[in-house]
Order: structure tokens, then C-alpha cells, then sequence
């Protein structure tokens, strides 16, 4: 087959998905993963079967267009050629094929006559669903979108925690008008709706609500791929969408000393200060083939009363979750951990002395984050623990003294992503 003849076939995909696996713990209590059913190629993981996201191709539509030119980021009804659909995971290997936004199966449709169903078609794509077909020998962009904590039940029509849908359907536009805004200034916000590159996102709530352990938290997973069809199969130019966390996580591991002698029952929970309580995922590219970073909502302390800044100069307070026993590195008495993003300002860890049934005497133990200088060996440069930042793990290993709170490690990790890029020296920072 020529390479001009792949012009005009569907656009095939394997999802590459960024999901926990079993994991082993080294000396220091931290934890890195061990991958199994990798792609060979490349040492990522494959999203699990049934895995559900939601994709748009963006395309060089002008007959003039090179590589190099912008692309087509224009609503259809501006004469746009931008498509989304829905996509599932069929198989152990990543490969995915079209769906409607419910996810359902697909309809009994007889394309021919011969009383046959001929719904899927023979690539396993529903008819009914929209397909992206190669337009042309350019470059063409893939956007897509997953939670990482709902990848088999999420789906586009039901779900509001998973928010498959990318633009033009968005939760909310950073720049729209505000009230009272005038016929002018909501003409100049619609003329420049594709020249912002910060307006339209989906917003995820970060507060604890009634989750009770971090998979019950919205964990977007956000993938984009530029590509053109420059090989001679439809194989040969199969899209690989590598799916990368956009938040962060935040794990603490809690061990005492001698003098303080505390026991896990003891320790009644660990919250992070500070943090944002919404965050925002863009979902619309950029003209230029490139996406903004997610977001986090400043926390305004001006909102809050003095009776809560008081308590907590920070403002905001996030109450962790117990990771369970079983679950907790050697050495340490429990462990807890958070989806979080926007800035950590402090960890503050609750304990009793006394038994669980009288408690005696309470303690509330503080650790402020500051921004500490690498490692020697290291850039020498101060690493940046306050502003979290998508993709990273950051972990805390804390000892309680009688009387005082005592970091014994920070880490910052790559978030489960390649195992040749996980877990090097940078950002260790020991006392």
C-alpha cells in the first residue's frame, strides 16, 4: 500500500495508561513500581481493557497548510474541523476502538440488507460513532482525556467526577464576561475565544467530601500526541496516546522516636494545608499544537473567617487518607496519602496519648513546607516543594519527637511514568 493510500482510512489508537501496579518498597520506605504488560517499546504500561477516554483530532485543514502552519482549532459551526469521540480498550494490549459517549453496545444495524448485523464494523468500531479518518499527509493532533480512578466505568453521558468531554464542551471558561457584561466586551470575549490560551477547562473538586480513600478522588490523565501518517500500513501510523497524571499526589509516612513512644493506634490523622479545594484541566489545544498546563484555584485567605485562619493561617485543610495497615512502608507506624495540586503550605499531624478508649492528653503537630536545597551531587539549585506540580509524587517521611514534628526525607517522584525515568537522586532532601 502506498503511504498516499493511508489519506482517507480510520485512525487507529493503543492507550498507554499511567495506573498504579504492584509495588515493592526499597530500604527508605519510598516505593517504586514494577510494570507488567508494558509495551516493549517503549516501558509503558497499557491502559486495562475496557479502559474509556474521550479523544479530539485536530487537523491542518487549508490546502495550503504545511507542518508548520497552525492548526484548526475553529468551532464547527465557525466552519471548524475538529472531532471528538469516545473511545474503549478492547483487548491486553491497548487497542482501541470507537464508541458512543455511553459506552454502550453497539446497535444492531444491518449495513447491507442481509439481515446480518453489521454493527461493529470490521475494525470492532461502532457505525453509530464518530470516526477519525486520516485528512491528509500532515500533521494531525490527539487529544485525549481519562480518570485514571473510574478507567472501566467512566462514560461521557452519566459521569460528572470523570468529565469525558473535551471542548467545545468544558465546564467552564476562565475568560467568559461577567455579569453585567456588555454587548462589546462579550463580542471582544467571542472574537478572541481561540486566540486565549488559557479559557476553557474542566473543573474537578479537590475537597474531601465524602470520599474515604484517594481512588474515590478525580484523577484526570490527559494524553497528547502529534503525529503524521508517514508510514505505508495503517499499523505503521497506529496513534500511541502515552496518558500522564494532572495533579499531583501526596504521600506521608509517620514513624516516632524513642522519646515520644506512639503507637499507631495513636496517630488520628494527617492533613495537608493550604492546598487548592478546585482545580482545572484546559481541553482545548492551542493553534500551535500545544496544551496549558492544569491549573489549581488560588486560595484567597480573605475569604475565610478569623475563627478558621486562627486554626490555620493556610486557610484550606485536606484530611488524608489512611493508606491501611499492610499497606505502610517498614519502619513506619501508618502512612497516608492525597490527590492534591495548588501549593502545600504545611502537614499537620493529629496524635493522642493514652489508648483509643481514653485518649488523654491531644497533640497537634505541625511541619511547615518550605523549598529546600537539592543534594549535594545535585544543581545545588532550591527544589520547589510549596507549588505542586502535575505528574509528581511528593513524599514525606516525618518522625514525631515529644514535643516537636522532625522531617527525615522529602521526595519528589515522577508519578508512575517510565521506569527509566522514575526515582533518580533529584529532589531528595535529608536534615
Amino acid at each position: 500500500m502506498a503511504g498516499e493510500d493511508i489519506v482517507g482510512l480510520p485512525v487507529l489508537f493503543s492507550a498507554g495508561n499511567m495506573a498504579e501496579t504492584p509495588t515493592r518498597a526499597d530500604a527508605l520506605g519510598s516505593t517504586e513500581p514494577y510494570y507488567h504488560g508494558m509495551n516493549s517499546t517503549t516501558g509503558v504500561p497499557y491502559m486495562p481493557e475496557d479502559g474509556r477516554f474521550v479523544c479530539t483530532m485536530y487537523y491542518h485543514s487549508k490546502s495550503t497548510d504545511t507542518d508548520a502552519s497552525a492548526f484548526d482549532i475553529a468551532d464547527a459551526a465557525d466552519g471548524g474541523t475538529l472531532k471528538t469521540s469516545w473511545l474503549l480498550v478492547n483487548d491486553k494490549v491497548g487497542n482501541s476502538v470507537y464508541r458512543k459517549n455511553t459506552f454502550g453496545m453497539p446497535e444492531i444495524l444491518d449495513v447491507d440488507g442481509d439481515g446480518d448485523n453489521d454493527n461493529p464494523d470490521e475494525y470492532g468500531f461502532d457505525r453509530k460513532a464518530t470516526i477519525f479518518f486520516w485528512q491528509n499527509r500532515l500533521t494531525h493532533a490527539f487529544l485525549a482525556l481519562a480518570d485514571n480512578h473510574q478507567l472501566t466505568t467512566n462514560d461521557g453521558a452519566t459521569t460528572t467526577l470523570g468529565k469525558l468531554k473535551l471542548y467545545p464542551d468544558y465546564d467552564k471558561d476562565l475568560k467568559a464576561p461577567g455579569e453585567g457584561a456588555t454587548k462589546e466586551e462579550i463580542a471582544a470575549s467571542n472574537a478572541s475565544k481561540l486566540t486565549d490560551k488559557d479559557r476553557f477547562v474542566n473543573t474537578f473538586d479537590l475537597t474531601r467530601g465524602t470520599k474515604t480513600a484517594m481512588t474515590e478522588q478525580p484523577d484526570p490523565i490527559l494524553a497528547l500526541t502529534i503525529m503524521k501518517p508517514a508510514g505505508a500500513t495503517q499499523e505503521a501510523n497506529r496513534v500511541e496516546l502515552y496518558f500522564r497524571h494532572q495533579f499531583s499526589q501526596i504521600q506521608v509516612n509517620v514513624k516516632s522516636d524513642e522519646s515520644a513512644n506512639i503507637q499507631p493506634n495513636q496517630i488520628e490523622g494527617v492533613e495537608l494545608l493550604g492546598v487548592s479545594t478546585e482545580a482545572y484541566v484546559y481541553n482545548h489545544m492551542k493553534a500551535d499544537g500545544t496544551l496549558e498546563p492544569a491549573k489549581a484555584k488560588d486560595v484567597n485567605v480573605n475569604e475565610y473567617p478569623d475563627a478558621v485562619l486562627n486554626q490555620n493561617p493556610y486557610a484550606t485543610s485536606f484530611q488524608m487518607f489512611d493508606m491501611g495497615d499492610g499497606n505502610y512502608p517498614s519502619g513506619y507506624l501508618k502512612s497516608f496519602n492525597a490527590i492534591a495540586f495548588g501549593m502545600l503550605r504545611a502537614i499537620r499531624i493529629a496524635w493522642h496519648e493514652g489508648t483509643t478508649s481514653e485518649p488523654g492528653i491531644q497533640h497537634v503537630s505541625t511541619f511547615e513546607v518550605i523549598n529546600a536545597v537539592a543534594p549535594t551531587g545535585d544543581d545545588g539549585q532550591p527544589v520547589d516543594l510549596i507549588n505542586l506540580k502535575s505528574g509528581l509524587k511528593y513524599v514525606y517521611n516525618l518522625e514525631l519527637r515529644r514535643g516537636t514534628l522532625a522531617i527525615i526525607r522529602a521526595e519528589i517522584k515522577d508519578w508512575l511514568q517510565k521506569t527509566d525515568l522514575v526515582y533518580g537522586a533529584d529532589g531528595t532532601i535529608r536534615n
